[in-house]
């Protein structure tokens, strides 16, 4: 099938679902601001402690985040030199530290905070456990920014140690939200928390509602929170239902609180617990247990609540599993609670060993369960697509891709368009969402999203046509933003020319009635757009078609972020080392009608990581001038990184302008910003190139890292002095100076470094 004959299909199918250089330039700006290296060199001294000041926080704070940073830093470095290993902290300082950069949560005391649990058992002995995260989230309850706290906890399984956050965590959140008023945000964290692998309980819920009537919430809005509650495990009780009377009752909304009890108890009067008053309590109590102490410990608290009248169900089993990623763990319980497990629980198993990023164990356990007989549903095969389909976008392996397509045909055979997709049993897992047993349109989003992003886009437009039949066959209204978006990127992949693409986007984003295409699918159908590449007449982005589709974005009532530019910006930047000689003029004219259009915006404000894109392609396209314009531009309003400062002294560099950054380097140090490794080696670089190789080795040598001992050189500075000094025959002279002035560094080398010998005699006597 040829491309365009590919997209028209892809059109077709979808419209019937509605009604009518010698060294190749750094990438500064992908990289994070702050790229320390801590290569450091010390003496014999006896271990760093952090000292007793950091206990006088409130009497200087700037100044103890400063020595916080300095000495774990220290600590750090003292990891890699100690032979054996030590533990140069106590566990009680390190968590006291993690309190204090909680409690600041700058960017980068996050990031410090994340390099401390990373080598939380060598500093101080013990791993990463609940416990641990306990006072990171105290301290970013004091910084008391519900955003970032939120952030941390639905990312605490992807932070080292992979944590999952436990009840108390979120309680802790959620009565912090209560209490200043962020009822938006508890919300928003209800679905972020069921993601997590621990979802809303009735004390949750009971934490929202208080909420809600201590910040002035109407009938309307309560009716809005039942609609979502309906989706996750809430079990009727008359205490709920009396405190949303009497909420109402207490303004004098007598009227009010009669029917918000009414409309309570008709949704949820079905939920009744029947077994037991004191089932909700007992089942909560194991729930804890299964977080604190593992699930040994659980089963032994549920015998004990057996014999005060406790029965256990498959829900025991589902709130026992609930921290398990292993079949054997499902094995061992079945067995002690002497229970069937049902596909629900072995979903669980296989969603949390996704959820811990250990997917071979996760296809592993799916293998071990079709080998049971038990029926498959959708909720027990989406993980596992999930993850091979997010692992393929990342990768670019297509073998992901068919492996995803192979159990969704697993699922769609046992489950044929004419059986009825009846609804999975919530009151199975006790946790988990409704929803059908068979493919769905999140299933097919997943899949399609995937195929958008795959290398052969053409290898998947046939099956692309298959999977909208299906949903066709099985009645999915097609209103889903992310199959829209997906089947947009694929047609447009499949044109022959932009015209045609740009053609295809029409057709499927402009018709009646469709899905409202969100600010990360029109991200990406703009990315797919900036590059395409058909042929030498189509070696450059379309700017005026990209601005096309950002107009229907402004419509649609999306924000155009900083990143639709940036992106465009950076398509520009890697198209500039291999543009033909008659292109790059043309190449350097798009990034200045970029810019125009970035000026004549005035909807957008841009951001640090923009203007520093726009200086590295203005540099990278051979305009140095507006480069260095913008540079100004940025020293003056104060809003600079060391990124941009990379970028800079890179752009001196390549265009061979020593008195500008002798100017750059004189007029940061008069500010005291401090170089990062980054900067160090694009200073070094820029001196380099424009033929001051001795300057470049005094300053290696005499400067770098006297002052901050984290930026020191090692092997990549030295690495990249050779690559310049061989070019004059130079390279014996600047080993002899490393090994003069720098001799802790001299001895760390290894006797090759890449393809330079640096120690020629311990080459041959190995050899």
């Amino acid at each position: 099938m040829s491309f365009s004959r590919a997209a028209f299909q892809l059109e077709r199918r979808a419209i019937a679902f509605y009604p009518a250089s010698c060294k190749a330039r750094r990438n500064w700006v992908s990289l994070p601001s702050d790229r320390r290296v801590c290569a450091r060199t010390f003496s014999q001294s006896p271990h760093p402690v952090l000292s007793d000041r950091f206990h006088d926080v409130q009497r200087s704070p700037d100044k103890t985040l400063t020595e916080i940073h300095s000495q774990v830093h220290n600590a750090l470095s003292l990891l890699a030199e100690s032979s054996p290993p030590r533990h140069p902290l106590e566990e009680s300082r390190v968590l006291y530290v993690l309190d204090i950069l909680a409690r600041s949560a700058r960017p980068r005391d996050l990031a410090l905070i994340e390099k401390i649990l990373e080598n939380f058992s060598s500093l101080c002995g013990p791993s990463v456990t609940a416990e641990v995260h306990d006072h990171i989230i105290r301290g970013l309850l004091k910084h008391g920014n519900p955003q970032t706290l939120l952030n941390w906890l639905a990312q605490m399984r992807q932070k080292p140690g992979k944590v999952q956050p436990c009840l108390r965590h979120w309680h802790m959140f959620f009565e912090h939200c209560a209490d200043v008023g962020h009822v938006g945000i508890i919300k928003t964290a209800l679905s972020k928390m069921a993601y997590s692998g621990c979802p809303p309980n009735n004390r949750i819920f009971k934490i929202l509602f208080k909420a809600m009537f201590d910040w002035g919430a109407t009938m309307q809005d309560f009716l809005r929170i039942f609609d979502t509650i309906e989706q996750y495990t809430f079990w009727y009780d008359e205490d709920t239902a009396n405190m949303l009377h009497d909420g109402f009752a207490n303004l004098n909304q007598l009227k009010q609180a009669t029917q918000i009890k009414k409309e309570f108890d008709r949704r949820f009067c079905n939920r009744v617990i029947k077994e037991s008053p004191r089932l909700s309590e007992w089942e909560e109590d194991l729930e804890l247990e299964v977080e604190r102490h593992g699930l040994v410990a659980a089963l032994k608290l549920c015998k004990a609540l057996e014999k005060r009248g406790y029965k256990v169900h498959h829900r025991t089993l589902s709130i026992l599993l609930r921290r398990s990623h292993h079949t054997s763990d499902l094995e061992y319980t079945k067995k002690a609670l002497n229970l069937e497990a049902s596909s629900s629980h072995w979903s669980i198993i296989i969603t949390n060993a996704v959820r811990a990023g250990d997917l071979a164990t996760a296809l592993s356990s799916y293998g071990q369960f079709r080998s049971t007989g038990l029926p498959l549903s959708a909720p027990l095969v989406q993980p596992l697509i999930s993850a091979l389909c997010n692992s393929a976008s990342r990768c670019n392996h297509d073998e992901q891709i068919d492996h995803a397509l192979e159990l969704y045909n697993d699922l769609a055979r046992a489950i044929l368009p004419s059986s009825p997709n009846a609804v999975f049993l919530r009151g199975d897992t006790g946790f988990m969402r409704e929803r059908s047993t068979g493919p769905d349109a999140y299933m097919y989003g997943t899949l399609l999203r995937a195929m958008g992003t795959s290398a052969d886009v053409q290898k998947y437009s046939e099956v692309a046509l298959s999977l909208l039949a299906e949903m066709e066959a099985r009645a999915i209204p097609f209103q889903n933003h992310t199959i829209l978006s997906s089947l947009i990127v694929i047609a447009m992949r499949c044109s022959s020319g932009v015209d045609e693409a740009l053609e295809a986007y029409r057709r499927l984003a402009r018709r009646p009635n469709a899905p409202r295409i969100t600010t990360r699918g029109y991200q990406w159908i703009l990315r797919t757009l900036s590059q395409l590449n058909f042929g030498e007449d189509g070696f450059l982005p379309s700017i005026w078609h990209y601005f096309e589709i950002v107009k229907d974005m402004r419509l649609s009532g999306q924000a155009v972020t900083p990143a639709i530019y940036a992106q465009l910006l950076k398509r520009l930047a890697q198209l500039a080392p291999d543009a033909p000689e008659d292109m790059k003029d043309r190449l350097a004219a798009c990034v200045r009608r970029v810019h125009d259009h970035l000026t004549l915006d005035p909807t957008i404000t841009p951001d640090i990581l923009l203007w520093n894109q726009l200086m590295d392609s203005y540099q990278r396209v051979g305009l140095f001038a507006e480069a260095y314009r913008v540079w100004e531009m940025l020293l003056v309003s104060d809003n600079f990184d060391h990124a941009s400062v990379s970028i800079i002294l890179d752009a001196c560099g390549f265009a061979n302008a020593w008195p500008l950054a002798q100017k750059v380097y004189s007029r940061l140090a008069e500010r005291s910003f401090p170089f990062n490794q980054g900067n160090w080696d694009a200073y070094v670089e820029c001196m380099c190139r424009v033929g001051r190789l001795n300057d470049a080795v005094k300053i290696i040598c005499l400067e770098m890292g006297k002052v901050q001992k984290e930026v020191a050189p090692n092997e990549d500075t030295v690495r990249l002095l050779l690559t310049f000094a061989t070019r004059s025959n130079q390279q014996d002279e600047v080993l002899s100076r490393i090994q003069r002035y720098l001799p802790v560094l001299w001895e760390r080398l290894p006797p090759e470094l890449g393809e330079f010998v640096i120690k020629p005699t311990h080459v041959a006597a190995v050899s």
